[in-house]
């Protein structure tokens, strides 16, 4: 299954960012979410009940992030079983960039059904995928829309170089050292 949209988001990237981390909002915003923990700042364990094809289930699962550049985007790695149904598991490639006083949020998702989830069929899957995901990004939309936007962190300032071109106590040394190395010369041989 394979799944490819984009969606503008009502606040700065660093904001959706910051929003997209934080368990409190995904446990607001997942749809049948009972349980998110925030294992490291890229680990997430997770609880979600849902219904996929007439499979009810508590699926309990990890979410991991990798090559994770905020507020740009991140690769997810995940992982869920449900007892009675199966398992899934599946990447999905998140990118965030500004877009009309906003943020635009591209992904790409690509999952894969064991147990019984496998075999309702790859159409009832991708049918059941979309409205996850759709029913998530209507709850986040409106979650981000409620707050204020914050204008972005400033850049961090440049690192102060400490080489000999930048400081003017060793350019005079090495003035010195010339003079007295000529004077030496000149005068005394």
């Amino acid at each position: 299954m394979r799944i490819s949209d984009a969606q503008w988001i009502p606040s700065t990237p660093h904001q959706t960012w910051d929003a997209l981390t934080q368990c409190a909002v995904l446990r607001k915003c997942i749809p049948g979410c009972v349980d998110v923990e925030c294992k490291s700042p890229t680990e997430y364990a997770f609880t979600v009940r849902a219904k996929v094809a007439g499979l009810a289930a508590d699926y309990e699962g990890e979410v991991l992030l990798s090559d994770v550049n905020p507020p740009h985007g991140c690769t997810l790695v995940f992982e869920g079983k449900g007892n009675a149904a199966g398992l899934a598991i599946g990447t999905a490639q998140v990118n965030l960039t500004p877009k009309d006083g906003g943020t635009r949020l591209s992904y790409t998702l690509a999952a894969m059904a064991g147990g019984k989830l496998a075999e309702v069929g790859e159409a009832p899957l991708m049918k059941a995928g979309e409205k996850i995901v759709q029913k998530f990004f209507a709850a986040f939309i409106d979650h981000m829309a409620a707050q204020p936007q914050l204008a972005p962190p400033p850049p961090p300032p440049p690192p102060e170089s400490h080489g000999l071109r930048n400081s003017r106590w060793s350019w005079a040394v090495v003035t010195a050292l010339i003079l007295v190395f000529v004077g030496y010369h000149t005068f005394f041989t």
